[in-house]
Formats: structure tokens, C-alpha cells, sequence
């Protein structure tokens, strides 16, 4: 199997000495389906998500779908308040 190539010109990083770990707008709307029935974000928002993750986030324990969850809940409050009221 060949591994998947990247480059990072910029910073000398490539695929022969370096691994990326890429977390998409995709995972996002993954968590939203799994965590946030309803919720309903652009891709700029989803990047205002991943963003916060990516000022937030552990070094010592990376990132997972937790950290996903818990930025959408940050950067949405009032969105996700509002979801809650109309489904009372």
C-alpha cells in the first residue's frame, strides 16, 4: 500500500518525515449529526469550530471528537439555546 504524499514546502515538512493528522468541515457536520440534531452550520462556521479547536486543544492528549463537540457548544451557544426552545 503507498502512503499518501503532503508537503509543507514552507516549514520543510513532507511525507518522509512528518505524518498530518487532518480534521475536516466534514467531521464537523459528522459531530453536529451525531451530537446536535437540528443544528445547521455554514463551512465558515464549521471553520470557526475547527479553528477554536485548534487554539484549544491538549498537545499532551491531541484531538479528538470530544474536542469537537465542546467547540461547537462554545462557538454555538445561543444556536444551540435556540434548537432547545423550539423543541420544548
Amino acid at each position: 500500500m503507498t502512503e499518501p504524499e503532503f508537503k509543507y514546502d514552507d516549514y520543510g515538512f513532507n511525507s518522509n518525515n512528518s505524518i498530518a493528522i487532518i480534521w475536516s468541515i466534514d467531521d464537523v457536520r459528522d459531530t453536529i449529526e451525531d451530537s446536535f440534531k437540528g443544528l445547521e452550520l455554514t463551512d465558515d462556521e464549521c471553520m470557526k469550530v475547527l479553528r477554536h479547536v485548534d487554539k484549544k486543544y491538549d498537545a499532551e492528549w491531541g484531538v479528538g471528537w470530544e474536542n469537537i463537540r465542546d467547540a461547537i457548544e462554545f462557538c454555538f451557544e445561543d444556536k444551540l439555546e435556540e434548537l432547545e426552545k423550539n423543541d420544548d
